[in-house]
């Protein structure tokens, strides 16, 4: 897919795009935001599937808007650190076991459910496209770990709260557990601070969509004389 819409925006702008986002339509048609040139000056096209350059700009801001926001969720995301989070959990868990804590062994468990979906969909088969169904799941997964991240921390405060302070309690090790994955989750915000950071993407991706109507790669039909 990448490769033809490469082939196609070569074919009309006459050079060999730096980036291209593709991007399905509600109508399940797909568009490609490509990128040429060198920053800070970039110029843009959107092309259809059929190699046409677009050039309604409502179409095109909608575009480049959806590609942005959707970069913008998984950069959020990825802030949550799966790769570490996920064994860090899985640690966790196994000592609530041991310790027959079940509110904590409970707790880790939510959590990691919720990042496993969250991971799963974000490391599908295949080429990411962006859309805003794909937004809405990222963001309900999001939320639902930022939920269960609520349920961990007030876990791991309730082992904090019965350490005896003496050496050797066997909660003290299912409390560092418990409270490096929240550190770890929340090192860069909170999960459940997911909706504020995606509303404050948006700005960010209208004015992408400014840049892009800017420096579009041909007239558009708004601005002909």
């Amino acid at each position: 897919m990448i490769e033809q819409a490469a082939a196609r925006a070569r074919a009309a702008v006459g050079e060999d795009p730096r980036a291209i986002l593709p991007v399905r339509r509600h109508d399940g048609a797909y568009l490609f935001v490509c990128a040429f040139g060198e920053p800070p000056a970039l110029r843009w096209a959107v092309m259809d599937e059929a190699g046409g350059t677009v050039a309604d700009v409502g179409v095109i801001r909608n575009a480049v808007e959806v590609a942005a926001t959707c970069e913008s969720a998984e950069e959020a995301v990825g802030a949550l650190a799966l790769d570490e989070a996920l064994p860090a959990l899985d640690r966790a868990h196994a000592i609530a076991v041991r310790l027959d804590e079940q509110e904590s062994a409970i707790a880790a468990d939510e959590v990691r459910r919720a990042l496993r979906i969250l991971a799963d969909d974000l490391g599908g088969a295949g080429l990411r496209v962006a859309e805003a169904s794909y937004l809405d799941r990222v963001s309900n997964h999001a939320q639902l770990v930022g939920d269960r991240f609520d349920l961990l921390a007030e876990a791991a405060g309730g082992i904090t709260a019965r350490l005896s302070g003496a050496p050797g309690d066997p909660l003290e090790p299912l409390a560092e557990a418990l409270w490096a994955v929240v550190r770890l989750l929340a090192r860069d915000g909170a999960p459940d601070r997911f909706q504020q950071t995606m509303e404050g993407a948006i700005g960010a991706a209208a004015a992408l969509a400014d840049d892009v109507h800017a420096n579009y790669v041909i007239t558009l039909e708004d601005d002909l004389p």
